[in-house]
């Protein structure tokens, strides 16, 4: 009766993992296709629309090679504190902090450039999130 007990808990934990695994691919997938249908339908200079579809992937953990495209792309379109910003957190999101700082430095300039007494304290404390 114990081994009953024992076996019938390790399948339903199974079963269970396997369900969420699913559910969050599923997930994933449909985060991506939003995405990509927003982009499509987008102007093809568009440049903010292109960062903003990237940091959402980039916050769902989906899609992060059409993340890493639609930032180049914007990018080329427009330098701007934002999709710079959101390209440090792409190099974060991947493990590479020193690319990541880089990016945010460039967003911390593009920022003040436009009005030196900015606050951009939340770009210094990503950095630091970075370093660590």
């Amino acid at each position: 009766m114990k081994n009953l007990i024992k076996s019938t808990t390790l399948v339903l934990a199974a079963v269970l993992m396997i369900s969420t695994s699913i559910f969050a691919n599923g997930a994933k997938e449909k985060a991506v296709e939003k995405a990509t249908e927003t982009v499509q339908s987008a102007a093809p200079d568009d440049w903010k629309t292109l960062a903003v579809q990237a940091d959402y992937l980039i916050r769902k953990n989906a899609g992060l090679s059409s993340a890493k495209q639609w930032l180049d792309k914007s990018l080329n379109i427009k330098e701007d504190s934002y999709n710079l910003e959101i390209m440090g957190d792409y190099y974060v999101k991947c493990n590479l902090p020193k690319e990541a700082v880089v990016y945010y430095i460039k967003s911390m300039e593009a920022l003040k450039a436009n009005d030196a007494s900015v606050d951009t304290s939340h770009i210094q404390d990503k950095i630091v999130l970075a370093m660590n």
